[in-house]
């Protein structure tokens, strides 16, 4: 079945992967995210029909405009990956303020923008389907990063409390990795831990291995809902 599929966080990584992972579906797959032209390049692989819209989630007026945008386009949305996420890493007490309002910008409050958004139009799909990408770091909190696991404890919580109130709705699903090969880490600003991060996700799970499961979620019949998955590196 046709379904409109939207991924935020579409131009690297977990996002894009998911992109490619549906290029060959009948759905129609839209790519948002801050750089228009790393998702212009994904696009031009894909052979489903896709659409690049240059999106901030952290900008209220950027995300209702892109969603907008999707209507118009496609006539609504009928299943939401919400993808989009960074962290800092950092020993709690050296902590940068504004690195760990970056991170609640970003995972939380921008996933937030977007549901918000959208929830409108997937409760009139008959086949609304939310997909939050959280994190193991959901379950269990790590040395040095405190603050991310805080937003994807959120993020978890708000995909269980959506999925306690819609449920006649629409389905709702997490997605939470493990350690995964992608540049996450590079955008921390920690120099004595960065070379051990980087050597430590390098062998992590390929986002094509992410990709799959949130595929999997969506293709199952629509008397099925995958509620959660927890998917970790198997490592020696």
């Amino acid at each position: 079945m046709k379904k409109v599929i939207v991924i935020t966080g579409a131009s690297s990584g977990i996002g894009a992967a998911t992109a490619r992972a549906l290029s060959n579906s009948p759905h129609l797959v839209v790519l948002m995210a801050r750089s228009k032209s790393k998702m212009e390049a994904i696009a031009g692989q894909m052979d489903c029909l896709s659409l690049v819209i240059e999106t901030d989630v952290t900008d209220v007026e950027s995300v209702n405009e892109a969603l907008n945008t999707v209507t118009e386009k496609f006539g609504g949305i009928d299943v939401l990956i919400n993808n989009a996420g960074l962290g800092f890493f950092d020993p709690i007490d050296a902590g940068k303020l504004s690195e760990w309002h970056t991170m609640i910008d970003v995972n939380f409050k921008g996933l937030l923008n977007v549901v918000h958004g959208a929830l409108p139009l997937l409760k009139k799909s008959s086949n609304g389907h939310i997909i939050n990408v959280a994190s193991v770091a959901a379950h269990q909190v790590f040395p040095n990063s405190a603050v991310y696991s805080a937003t994807k404890h959120a993020v978890l919580a708000l995909s269980k409390g959506l999925h306690q109130e819609l449920q006649k709705d629409l389905k709702v699903t997490t997605i939470s990795p493990g350690a995964v090969n992608t540049p996450f880490v590079d955008q921390t600003t920690n120099k004595e831990m960065i070379d051990d991060l980087k050597a430590y996700f390098a062998k992590g799970m390929s986002p094509d291995t992410i990709a799959q499961q949130i595929v999997y979620a969506i293709e199952q019949p629509k008397e099925v809902t995958i509620s959660e998955i927890i998917v970790r590196p198997g490592r020696a």
